[in-house]
């Protein structure tokens, strides 16, 4: 067997190569989130300072706004005052691990995402007529899942550019699952992805975002996303409540044809979804739309 020394030769250089990249990324991307870490202020709990909850507005009915991936309560800043003017109240939630310190993050699942959830909508039913889950990106997905899970739990439902699959815009060649699964085996040491969306795939005058994001966003968190896109397959059909959508014809965050395909389940509920032009991702930060778009949202949840 001649070859086999030169065999394992290049089986122990495999593994040492492996072994240098992966501590070679870990240290890099660890030196990169110290130093955003830096720059985050937060507060005694340590959220982020523009990332808590909040509540407006004192209407007899109440929504509950869940915001998305790498995101915080502040990107219903401008939305739930919009709301809270159609006499509504609007809680406005931070999802666990949202805006705190990445091992915090680590440490999140689907299921206390959803336990999250209704616990808050579970308060706002003790104490409102009642009760809708309004949701943008991954917060929408989350809305849908958390009344399936418990079609007691709202009065009905906003899925705003609703996450049920990842859009392949900005990964032509494989599927962002594949990517991340390849990710997760060959950097086990680093457990990290740096996220970062250009303001032209969130906004589309590409204005600044002027409050905190996640940036450095744990594997567990992308696992958990596509735990939730899978307990979603197929699942329009198990809503019961009524349904506003809005989503965006050129979405590179989510895939617009999968949001239409579900949604295409839902075609028993009493419905409205519409599909905008020259928007990007993030609709609760498109401020020329917010006036109309939140009207017409409130109209829809008091025509009952």
């Amino acid at each position: 067997m001649p070859h086999v020394p030169l065999i394992l030769s290049l089986c122990v250089l495999a593994l040492l190569v492996w072994l240098a990249v992966n501590l070679a990324h870990a240290g890099w991307i660890g030196a990169r989130h110290r130093r955003w870490e830096r720059r985050v202020r937060r507060g005694p709990d340590g959220v982020a300072s523009d990332a808590a909850a909040f509540t407006c507005g004192s209407g007899r009915d109440a929504v509950l706004l869940i915001h998305g991936f790498a995101d915080t309560a502040a990107v219903f800043a401008d939305m739930a005052g919009a709301l809270a003017a159609h006499g509504l109240t609007c809680r406005v939630m931070r999802l666990p691990g949202a805006g705190e310190p990445l091992p915090v993050a680590a440490r999140q699942t689907l299921n206390g995402w959803l336990a999250a959830i209704r616990e808050e909508a579970a308060a706002l039913r003790r104490s409102h007529r009642r009760v809708w889950l309004a949701g943008h990106s991954m917060g929408a997905a989350l809305a849908a899942l958390a009344q399936i899970d418990d079609p007691g739990l709202a009065d009905g439902l906003v899925l705003l550019t609703p996450l049920f699959d990842v859009s392949r815009a900005r990964s032509p060649l494989l599927h962002p699952r594949i990517w991340f699964r390849i990710a997760r085996a060959l950097l086990p040491l680093s457990r990290t992805f740096e996220s970062s969306f250009p303001v032209n795939v969130l906004t589309a005058d590409g204005a600044a975002i002027a409050y905190q994001r996640d940036r450095f966003i744990p594997f567990a968190t992308y696992h958990a996303l596509f735990c939730l896109t899978d307990r979603l397959r197929g699942r329009g059909g198990d809503v019961r409540v009524p349904l506003f959508a809005v989503l965006v014809r050129d979405d590179r965050v989510v895939s617009t044809d999968a949001a239409r395909a579900w949604l295409a389940g839902c075609s028993h509920l009493r419905m409205h979804s519409e599909t905008l032009e020259s928007y990007g991702h993030a609709i609760p930060l498109e401020h020329q739309l917010l006036p109309d778009l939140c009207r017409r949202i409130a109209e829809f949840m008091q025509d009952e």
